[in-house]
């Protein structure tokens, strides 16, 4: 496997879908409820939709704090799954202390989901390129 593809195609596709499973566990902590009439189809497509949206926030909160320490794991080749997990779960953390995902401040278990959220998103990215970074 060349750097270059490392760089151009599995960190970018390891960050997206890193993103996805973190929005994937925010969506799924608080499903949004069936209403009545509305069939299991629309359910489904509406819970879709919701959750590539997340995506896209998790992808524009975590972005650049995530861009840093993909660039340190990959110029000294951490590829510790701690180092991951603990980066992950203190961005997570970090969002909705600072206010970025709740006004008023955040609820223990606000920033315990976050924070399982941003590990999930850290197992996931590592999982997929953080495992090899360096090489």
């Amino acid at each position: 496997m060349s750097r270059l593809w490392r760089i151009l195609i599995l960190v970018p596709l390891g960050f997206v879908l890193a993103c996805w499973a973190a929005a994937a566990v925010l969506f799924f902590s608080v499903p949004p409820a069936l209403q009545p009439g509305e069939t299991v189809l629309d359910y489904l497509a509406k819970a879709g939709l919701i959750s590539f949206v997340a995506a896209f926030v998790v992808g524009a909160v975590a972005g650049i704090p995530a861009l840093l320490m993909i660039l340190f794991a990959e110029s000294f080749g951490w590829r510790s799954l701690l180092l991951h997990l603990l980066f992950g779960a203190g961005l997570g953390a970090a969002a909705i202390l600072l206010g970025i995902a709740a006004e008023p401040p955040a609820s223990a278990r606000e920033v315990t989901v976050f924070a399982a959220a941003g590990a999930v998103g850290g197992f996931v990215y590592w999982l997929l390129a953080g495992r090899r970074a360096g090489r």
